[in-house]
């Protein structure tokens, strides 16, 4: 095993934020992909994926989402429609729907509606709700909880937390026994990587949990 003990230092106040940006995006890796679906107040789907994702609480299930400012300062369509209607759901990206989720990333304006630009069908549910993603096997059905601004412009990221209401699992998942997880086979998502790259979660190895000897 290599051992590290001696570094250099690198103030992010003192360099370009993309700079940071590629730096940091290289080492939090491999990143959860939140594939949101999202509707506006006049009724346009949008879709699009969101790396920096993660599970903030389990009693009662809450996730986060990091949703970054557009490089001109302006909020993303994602961010906007969750403000305004409080509601959102997440997919899962597979290998097989990576494709789609990046097509979905493109910077499309707002009255595009990003599932039939990446081709994926959309799944309608009550009028006003924002549709499930037929190429996700779990959608997380997530209603606001709060908005927490970290700044305004470029790079900044406004961070979202949303309180999971339903989980939907694909019928194809029927047979498992779902209290005790979904494998990662089944499930084949993907990882963000740093610059164009993505990981595959199937190359896995198990790991029991640490425990102390409390007698001891």
């Amino acid at each position: 095993m290599t051992l590290h003990t001696e570094f250099f230092d690198i103030h992010p106040k003192d360099h370009f934020w993309v700079d940071i940006y590629h730096l940091m995006n290289s080492i939090v890796q491999p990143r959860p992909i939140a594939w949101i679906s999202s509707i506006s107040e006049t009724g346009t789907f949008n879709l699009a994926p969101f790396s920096y994702f993660n599970i903030c609480s389990m009693n009662p299930a809450i996730i986060s989402n990091s949703i970054f400012f557009n490089r001109d300062g302006s909020e993303k369509d994602t961010l906007k429609n969750i403000k305004a209607t409080g509601q959102y759901v997440v997919g899962t990206v597979s290998y097989h729907a990576a494709e789609k989720a990046n097509l979905s990333s493109a910077p499309y304006k707002s009255d595009i509606n990003e599932f039939d630009e990446a081709k994926v069908e959309p799944i309608l549910r009550n009028p006003g709700e924002p549709a499930f993603i037929s190429e996700s096997p779990v959608q997380l059905v997530c209603e606001l909880n709060q908005t927490i601004p970290l700044g305004q412009g470029a790079g900044v990221g406004t961070l979202v937390l949303g309180n999971v209401k339903h989980i939907h699992l694909s019928t194809r998942l029927k047979s498992i026994e779902w209290q005790k997880g979904i494998s990662p086979e089944r499930m084949n998502n993907v990882g963000r990587m740093g610059a164009d790259f993505y990981a595959k979660t199937s190359d896995v190895f198990e790991l029991p949990r640490a425990t102390v000897n409390k007698e001891l």
